[in-house]
């Protein structure tokens, strides 16, 4: 197996206009994880879809795809796959060309930061790791496609699940509990166990998790100023910014940028 990773990209966010046109495909095989609604023409057949979609383009298919008459959002991964990997691939049956809906790919989406962030690194295993994350990735999405997705003991899972990818998509946005479990007919309680059993994590966590990917996303491609980090990161207070920021990385967002300088 000689999987080789080329590039990728996390958490990408275009405006409405965004579209991509590769007649040829992109000369490898390109992964795609689509947080929003999306357009797509695969040999001849539109495709209308919704969030948490997933789509593996093989090597040579034109693609052709756009945002949806609003913004925009994905993560992808560029990787380049020998006969050994096709047979791999083959055997966790994921389908090439074609789009499929998942209730949730915010874990798959974090393996794509990992990568991100491996690619950039000065590791010294970094090839072997970049492989292993793939392989993982690749397993992870097999698993997701095969699941049992009705989870008919939780019926609230597909209202959390929405919940859940709205939080990773709108970092900005200034959540309440009482606000949330309300919105759903539940007790504050009663919202924050159902949560906590169906994903293993408070939605508290996943708020400050989203906020801290989208200000190192920021702080990274951006020259923004630490106050306005924090603004469109959902924080009223840079101190609250600052210290939530370095609970979850060790270093203070000033620290983080200047590590990337």
């Amino acid at each position: 197996m000689i999987m080789q990773f080329h590039k990728s990209g996390y958490y990408h966010q275009h405006d409405k206009d965004f579209r991509i046109e590769r007649p040829d495909g992109s000369g490898d095989y390109l992964l795609l994880l689509v947080r929003t609604a999306g357009w797509f023409r695969i040999h001849g057949t539109d495709y209308h879809t919704s969030p948490n979609t997933i789509l593996l383009y093989k090597k040579g298919t034109p693609q052709l795809y756009r945002a949806c008459e609003a913004p925009y959002s994905d993560d992808w991964l560029h990787f380049h796959m020998d006969e050994s990997d096709l047979s791999f691939v083959s055997k966790l049956e994921i389908p090439f060309d074609t789009p499929v809906q998942v209730h949730d790919i915010h874990d798959l989406s974090l393996l794509i930061k990992d990568i991100t962030y491996e690619h950039y690194s000065d590791n010294i295993h970094k090839e072997e790791t970049l492989l292993l994350y793939l392989q993982i990735l690749l397993l992870k999405i097999s698993e997701k496609l095969h699941k049992d997705t009705h989870h008919p003991d939780n019926i609230y899972y597909d209202k959390l699940s929405n919940l859940r990818s709205q939080i990773y998509n709108m970092p900005y946005k200034d959540w309440d509990m009482e606000s949330i479990s309300a919105s759903m007919s539940l007790s504050k309680y009663y919202f924050q166990h159902l949560y906590k059993n169906t994903f293993g994590v408070t939605a508290m966590q996943d708020i400050i998790q989203s906020r801290t990917d989208h200000a190192r996303y920021l702080l990274s491609t951006t020259r923004i100023s630490i106050h306005e980090v924090g603004q469109m990161c959902g924080y009223n207070s840079d101190t609250h910014f600052i210290r939530q920021f370095k609970g979850q990385t060790g270093v203070t967002p000033s620290e983080y940028r200047s590590t990337l300088q």
